[in-house]
C-alpha cells in the first residue's frame, strides 16, 4: 500500500489534528528547552504527511502544522499586549492567533507549491526538494511585510555541529542542512511504514552517509579561523538596570532610574566601555542634557566610553528614533522596528485595533540603512537594537568593517517567557555568521558576551540589577557568509529546482517511472 493510501485513509481528520499538535511542538527544539533532536522527527512528520497529496490537501496540513508551530513560537507576543500594552484578553490571543496564521503560510506554501510542481520520485521530494523549499520559504519569511523570521529552524542547532556551516552559508544553511537531516529521518520511517517498499536499502544507506558527512563537515569547519584580531583587548562593562516594564514609564521613577544608571556606571570606570541597554533613559535625550554633560565630564577623567539607549527627537521634523548614542554626540538610530510595537503597519486598517492597545512611544521613525559605524575604545562597532539583530541582512551592512557587535535590547515587555531565549539564541547565530564578538545589554536579561564561535562567554541571570565585565577582542576580516550573505545559496537552490522541474517535465510524456 502506498504511503498516500495509508495518509488519506484517516477518518475524522486524525492526520490534520496531529499536525496542529505536531507542530505546536517544534518551539521545543529551541532555547530555553534545547531539544534540538525533537525538530527532526517532527519536520519528518511533515514531509511524510505531505508525500504524495494533493496540492490542496497538502497546503492543510502544512498550514495546520504552521499554526501549531507558530502559535506556540510567537505566543509571548500576548504578554507585551495584554500587561503591557492594556490589550483585552481577546483582542491579545487574537492578534497572536493572526499573525501565526500568516506565517503558517509560507510552509503551508512550500509545500503545496513543491507538490503542484514537482514531480519527482520520494526519495528525491524527502531529501532535496522539500528541503530545499522550506529553506527558501523560511528565507521569505524573513522579507515578507518587513519579516519575522523568529524560530528558524536552524537557529536551534547553534549548540551542535550544524553551527560549523553558520559562518559559510549562514543560519539559512543551517535551516537545510536540518532539512536534510529530516527528509533521511522521513526515508527510514518510510520504509517501516510501507509493506513490500521497493526502496532500495542503497537509498538508505545513502541518507546514513548523508548525515555523516553533514556533521562531519559542520564539525571540520568549526575549526576554521575566519577571522583575525582586532586592536587590542577591551574591557567592558554591560550594565543589566532590570527595570520592570510596569514601572519604566512612571513619572515617580524617572529620576531614580537615572540616578541608579549613573550609580552603576560610577562603579565601572575601570572599564573602557560601558553599555547601557535599549531607551535606558525613558524619556528624550533633549531633555537630559545636563545629566548627560555630567557623565561627559566625569568619562573623560577616567577615558571610559559610553554606549546608551535613548530616544531622540528632531527639532525641526518632530520625528523621533530609538537610538544609541554616545557622549561625543556618535549617534545610531534604529532601521528595522517591530511592528505593532514601534510602529503600526497599515495603520489605515488597524486604527480600529490601535484604540485597544497603549504602548509608549509605538509609532517611531526609521534611521537610515546605511549609517557611520560607532567608533568607541579603539573598535569599530556594528550597533543593533532590540530585534534587529534577528534579520541576518540588517547586521551585514555593518560588516566587514565592524570590529565589534552590540546589541542592546529591552526583552522586559515579555517577562519570563522563552522570549528573552529565544531572542539570545538568535543573537549567537549572528555572531556565529560574522566571526564577531557580540555583546548583548539588555534591561532584565539575557546580558552575555557571545564569542565568534556563537559560544556564551559570559552571562548575568535574569531578573536581576547587575553589571557584567569582561574583556573582549575585536575581529576583522570576512567570512564567507559576510561575503556572499544568502545569494549563493538561494540561486544554487532555485537552480536545482528548476533542474528536477524541467527533468519532471521531460520524463511526463513517457511511462511513469518506478517510485522509489
Amino acid at each position: 500500500m502506498k504511503v498516500s493510501q495509508k495518509l488519506q485513509n484517516n477518518p475524522y481528520y486524525i492526520i490534520e489534528i496531529l499536525a496542529l499538535l505536531f507542530g505546536a511542538l517544534v518551539p521545543f527544539s529551541f532555547s530555553p528547552y534545547g531539544l534540538f533532536w525533537l525538530q527532526f522527527p517532527l519536520i519528518a512528520f511533515l514531509f511524510l504527511i505531505c508525500l504524495e497529496q494533493t496540492p490542496r490537501r497538502t497546503f492543510l496540513r502544512a498550514f495546520l502544522f504552521g499554526l501549531g508551530w507558530f502559535v506556540h513560537g510567537i505566543h509571548w507576543l500576548f504578554y507585551s499586549l495584554y500587561f503591557h500594552g492594556g490589550s483585552p484578553v481577546f483582542l491579545a490571543v487574537l492578534m497572536v492567533v493572526i499573525l501565526a496564521a500568516v506565517l503558517a503560510l509560507f510552509p503551508a506554501f512550500a509545500m503545496s507549491l513543491a507538490n503542484r510542481f514537482i514531480k519527482a520520485r520520494k526519495i528525491i521530494m524527502l531529501l532535496v526538494v522539500y528541503p530545499l523549499v522550506i529553506m527558501l520559504f523560511e528565507w521569505l519569511r524573513g522579507y515578507v511585510l518587513t519579516g519575522l523570521p523568529w524560530v528558524q529552524l536552524g537557529t536551534a542547532h547553534v549548540d551542535t555541529y550544524l553551527a560549523g556551516f553558520a559562518p559559510l552559508i549562514g543560519g539559512l544553511g543551517m535551516v537545510l542542512m536540518a532539512g536534510l537531516v529530516s527528509g533521511v529521518t522521513a526515508m527510514l520511517v518510510m520504509k517501516r511504514l510501507i509493506e513490500n517498499s521497493d526502496t532500495n536499502n542503497t537509498f538508505l544507506k545513502t541518507g546514513s552517509v548523508i548525515v555523516l558527512v553533514i556533521y562531519m563537515t559542520g564539525f571540520l569547519l568549526g575549526f576554521i579561523e575566519w577571522t583575525r584580531p582586532a586592536g587590542e583587548p577591551v574591557k567592558v562593562s554591560l550594565i543589566q538596570g532590570n527595570v520592570a516594564q510596569s514601572e519604566k514609564w512612571k513619572r515617580e521613577n524617572y529620576r531614580p532610574t537615572l540616578e541608579m544608571y549613573r550609580q552603576l556606571t560610577q562603579l565601572n570606570y575601570q572599564s573602557d566601555l560601558i553599555i547601557w541597554p535599549e531607551t535606558a533613559i525613558p524619556g528624550f535625550k533633549s531633555r537630559v542634557s545636563h545629566y548627560l554633560n555630567e557623565l561627559k565630564l566625569e568619562a573623560e577623567n577616567t577615558q571610559t566610553e559610553l554606549l546608551m539607549g535613548v530616544f531622540i527627537r528632531d527639532p525641526q521634523t518632530k520625528r523621533y528614533y530609538n537610538s544609541v548614542i554616545t557622549l561625543d554626540d556618535q549617534v545610531y538610530k534604529k532601521r528595522h522596528l517591530v511592528p505593532l510595537g514601534e510602529y503600526f503597519p497599515f495603520r489605515f486598517l488597524l486604527d480600529f485595533f490601535a484604540q485597544w492597545i497603549n504602548i509608549p512611544l509605538s509609532d517611531i521613525d526609521l534611521g537610515d540603512k546605511n549609517q557611520p559605524l560607532i567608533e568607541a575604545a579603539g573598535q569599530k562597532i556594528g550597533v543593533n537594537i532590540c530585534f534587529e539583530d534577528v534579520f541576518d541582512r540588517d547586521v551585514l551592512l555593518d560588516l566587514p568593517e565592524a570590529t565589534l557587535l552590540v546589541n542592546v535590547s529591552n526583552d522586559a515587555w515579555f517577562e519570563d517567557s522563552p522570549e528573552p531565549w529565544q531572542h539570545h539564541q538568535i543573537a549567537r547565530v549572528r555572531a556565529l555568521e560574522t566571526g564577531r564578538v557580540l555583546l548583548r545589554a539588555t534591561n532584565t536579561g539575557v546580558t552575555s558576551v557571545i564569542g565568534r564561535k556563537g559560544e556564551v562567554q559570559a552571562s548575568l541571570p535574569q531578573f536581576k540589577r547587575d553589571v557584567l565585565n569582561v574583556t573582549v577582542q575585536g575581529y576583522e576580516g570576512a567570512t564567507p557568509y559576510v561575503l556572499w550573505a544568502n545569494y549563493l545559496l538561494i540561486i544554487l537552490s532555485l537552480l536545482v529546482l528548476g533542474f528536477i522541474y524541467m527533468k519532471g517535465r521531460s520524463v511526463k510524456k513517457r511511462a511513469q517511472p518506478t517510485q522509489a
